[in-house]
């Protein structure tokens, strides 16, 4: 049997939370932190939209996360475009969609219940990193953390 990690996670956004609920379920043993620089509640953006492939994905890799989070879904079909006062109706796709906010308040609820450790309003920065087997930098689009990996000098990338 292979050894439990401690695993940080730098951003709380879904794609944090969700990497270490999935983690916590592979092996019940890791010690895992995600380290959000935000308040639980603070987020940016409005919704988050799900195809029905991700769904299904989801729904396989975690059922309990799935059905959290299926029961505040608003699903649709169609996609109209309006070009020139004309309106073009594409049908068929399958999305659903959610409030972003209510998407990491059930994310970090999940994550709690197996026994992730959340720390809010907390920067971490590189020159600073938690003692770590494994560091996931999940920390967005402008990534502080992967910054550095733009110097190849940087030590802890070799």
């Amino acid at each position: 049997m292979t050894q439990p990690l401690k695993i940080s996670v730098i951003g709380g956004g879904p794609g944090g939370l969700y990497f270490a609920i999935l983690m916590k379920k592979a092996d019940p043993r890791h010690v895992i932190t995600v380290y959000e620089r935000n308040r639980p509640d603070d987020t940016f953006g409005f919704g988050v939209v799900f195809s029905d492939e991700t769904l299904d994905n989801i729904q396989n890799a975690d059922p309990e996360t799935f059905e959290a989070i299926a029961r505040h879904f608003v699903y649709w079909g169609e996609i109209d475009i309006n070009v020139r006062g004309q309106t073009i109706r594409s049908d068929g796709h399958g999305f659903c969609g959610l409030e972003r906010k209510t998407l990491l308040m059930l994310l970090q609820d999940r994550a709690r219940q197996l026994g992730v450790e959340l720390e809010f309003q907390t920067e971490v920065n590189v020159d600073a990193l938690p003692e770590s087997d494994l560091i996931v930098a999940a920390d967005g689009i402008n990534s502080a953390i992967r910054a550095p990996a733009r110097d190849s000098s940087f030590s802890w990338l070799k």
